[in-house]
């Protein structure tokens, strides 16, 4: 998807060092006092695993979560603590107070309360978010029966490399009310998931896979996107380097070696859901797409026409591969599609051709696996490869994981 604009909706970001810890009484207060919830409905907390070697790298982005003050007294949330365990005991500690938190709250308050964007760019960005109702608290102090939404997403990730895979997650909240201060556990299962399907990669050739899971700026800020990649050509002719997308000064989509080449279904499956109507002449000046602001007047046109999900993710195709795994392919090249929604598909079938349609800066294929057909409230799911080794990533050592990450690029030629 297109950096600039995927910001724009995804939010903010930042990232954290722990603060300084505070004191607090026990037990808990009950539900009937302070509740506390997902942003997001059907929320899966996926962490990123690779190995390497003896090393273990555990990446996990934090939920978002509803604290609601059921009580008539305010209360203040004074602190968010963090905790990774694996195998049950303590691996990391993060603390989260202050103005990062207080202003991850306004910024997203002011969202919301002031309606600044449409439900489905707010699905884009967090997933099938379930809103409290009326307005939200715009910082840490919440009156008696509001709400207040803590976008933790949006200000840390957890990031560990040890002996041990991190397995276990639980966030403390640090209330204050009526002169009292208690912490207020909240679990978080974590899914520790590696694909179930047996996927081959959805191009071949010189291939760059761009904006990867440890990305945090990019695809990891989304809900469906979170382990998606982008696919652009590398090896180009007469680029200066192999890192290049396209011949220099491109005039042309043909001047990106990407664009028109075959995609290829990842596994068998079903068609479940596909949209056709993005006219590519609208992408096909270099000049014009690579202006952030051109984009968002396309898309901003186009939504009415043909719907919020054949604008933004271009021209697409969703595949069931029923295994509770969907394949996203999206910005497919204008006629290219030859697949149809019930169509059953095989695994490594030509589908269609890398376009730029949608929410593009250039001609790449964005590939995304997801746990529902939905491009905006599903869950993104790792995936691997058969003919993509994890070697692909660092060839010097042993090396497993659950997703193509540990750089932000890769460079490999797929056979």
């Amino acid at each position: 998807m297109n950096r600039s604009w995927r910001q724009a909706l995804a939010g903010f970001g930042g990232f954290l060092a722990a603060a300084t810890l505070l004191a607090f009484a026990a037990p808990a207060w009950p539900a009937e006092k302070v509740g506390i919830r997902y942003l997001v409905q059907g929320k899966k907390v996926i962490p990123v695993s690779v190995s390497i070697g003896a090393w273990q790298i555990t990446d996990i982005k934090l939920p978002d979560l509803v604290v609601t003050n059921a009580q008539e007294p305010p209360l203040t949330v004074e602190q968010v603590e963090v905790v990774g365990k694996a195998a049950g005991a303590e691996a990391l500690r993060l603390t989260i107070a202050g103005k990062p938190l207080a202003d991850a709250i306004a910024e997203l308050a002011d969202i919301l309360n002031n309606q600044q964007r449409p439900l489905p760019s707010l699905q884009l960005a967090y997933g099938n978010v379930a809103l409290p109702e009326g307005k939200v608290a715009a910082g840490t102090a919440v009156a008696g029966g509001q709400s207040v939404i803590l976008p933790l997403s949006r200000i840390a990730f957890l990031h560990h490399v040890g002996h041990t895979t991190v397995d276990g997650l639980e966030i403390n909240l640090t209330i204050a009310t009526a002169g009292e201060r208690t912490a207020i556990p909240f679990p978080v299962p974590l899914t520790l998931y590696q694909a179930k399907g047996r996927y081959v990669f959805p191009l071949k050739g010189d291939v760059q896979m761009a904006f990867l899971p440890l990305s945090y700026i990019h695809h990891r800020a989304a809900a469906s996107q979170e382990f998606a990649m982008d696919l652009v050509g590398a090896n180009q002719k007469d680029a200066a380097s192999f890192t290049d997308i396209s011949r220099p000064n491109p005039m042309a989509l043909t001047d990106y070696g990407i664009w028109g080449r075959e995609v290829y279904a990842v596994g068998d499956g079903l068609v479940v859901e596909m949209g056709d109507r993005f006219p590519e002449k609208l992408m096909s000046d270099p000049v014009k797409f690579n202006q952030p602001d051109y984009v968002k007047g396309v898309l901003k046109e186009l939504i009415p026409q043909i719907g919020w999900t054949n604008a933004a993710a271009g021209n697409y195709v969703v595949i069931d591969h029923l295994n509770g795994e969907f394949s996203v392919y999206c910005h497919l090249q204008e006629g290219s599609i030859r697949v149809r929604v019930a169509d059953k598909v095989k695994k490594g079938m030509v589908i269609a051709k890398v376009g730029n349609t949608g929410n593009s800066s250039a001609p790449h294929l964005h590939f995304q696996l997801t746990d529902g057909r939905s491009f905006f409230t599903a869950n993104g799911l790792p995936m691997m490869f058969e003919n993509v080794p994890a070697r692909a990533m660092i060839v010097d050592y042993p090396i497993t994981a659950n997703t193509l990450s540990f750089s932000d690029s890769i460079f490999y030629t797929v056979r």
